[in-house]
């Protein structure tokens, strides 16, 4: 049955009406990104996490705006929320880890355990953080390499951050003879932390006897430095502390065992001087 000029009237002004809606809403979606990639502008977020946003903003208005164009034709409106949300589970139940590493992500965002430039150990890797991306988190280790480890990861493993409480404590152990005076290698092992510029005064270095070996005294030494100083104090301190060690004739023992050699009648003789000894 042909259709009355009133009701093609009617259709056609559905559609215009769809249209017109559609194109207002894009617009609107447009406008909301501007306004929002100005307003990241002047945040301190990653790359990723402002374009993480944009797209959310974007993408969210328009989607609310094809629905409102379709239900302005005539589709069904409980259709078309039913449709988005079968599009959805489905997206969700393919895209899982994706998806657990978006959260990972989103949860980076709102509490910043780390931010870009601070040095971390996520996941058993340790490196500077260069980007917070959608997805995952990119480190450069001390040796120069570019490391990509999925946000989830990190999330789900222990994160050590060096950098955010500003200082760090550094501990060194050295080994000294018995046959030395504890106080004099106390006294060198203060002098040389003393005169080193990294080492903070405050919190003051700690320099005390940690154990009696087999073989020597262990002397824990635990100065505080700056984050930055946190790696090249350990770098060189260990040698200046041997040099001056030998110029002030503190002997830094190695294992080493006495073996006594016995052969014949002599041996049991010897072995009750040893006992009675």
């Amino acid at each position: 049955m042909p259709l009355s000029e009133y009701e093609l009237l009617r259709i056609a002004l559905r559609i215009a009406a769809a249209i017109g809606v559609f194109l207002l809403g894009r617009w609107l979606a447009r406008r909301a990104r501007s306004a929002l990639d100005a307003s990241l502008a002047k945040t301190s977020l990653a790359p990723s996490m402002a374009r993480l946003l944009k797209l959310a903003a974007y993408y969210g208005i328009m989607l609310v705006v094809v629905i409102s164009s379709l239900a302005l034709i005539g589709f069904p409106i409980e259709v078309l929320l039913t449709a988005s949300l079968v599009i959805v589970v489905i997206l969700g139940i393919a895209l899982q880890q994706s998806i657990s590493n978006l959260a990972a992500t989103i949860v980076f965002m709102i509490f910043q355990p780390f931010q870009v430039g601070e040095l971390i150990d996520a996941n058993g890797v340790m490196g500077i953080v260069k980007e917070i991306q959608l997805f995952s988190t990119v480190l450069v280790s001390g040796d120069n390499r570019e490391l990509t480890i999925p946000n989830s990861k990190i999330q789900g493993n222990n994160l050590i951050n060096y950098t955010r409480l500003g200082q760090l404590r550094v501990d060194f152990l050295f080994s000294v003879s018995y046959a030395d005076a504890l106080p004099k290698v106390k006294e060198v092992l203060a002098d040389i932390l003393a005169a080193d510029e990294r080492v903070l005064a405050e919190p003051a270095p700690v320099i005390f006897v940690q154990s009696l070996g087999d073989n020597g005294v262990s002397i824990a030494a635990r100065p505080w430095v700056a984050t930055n100083d946190y790696w090249t104090i350990q770098c060189d301190l260990p040698e200046r502390v041997k040099l001056r060690f030998d110029a002030e004739g503190i002997t830094m023992p190695f294992p080493q065992h006495d073996v006594y050699l016995y052969s014949g009648d002599s041996y049991e003789p010897k072995r009750k001087q040893l006992l009675a000894n």
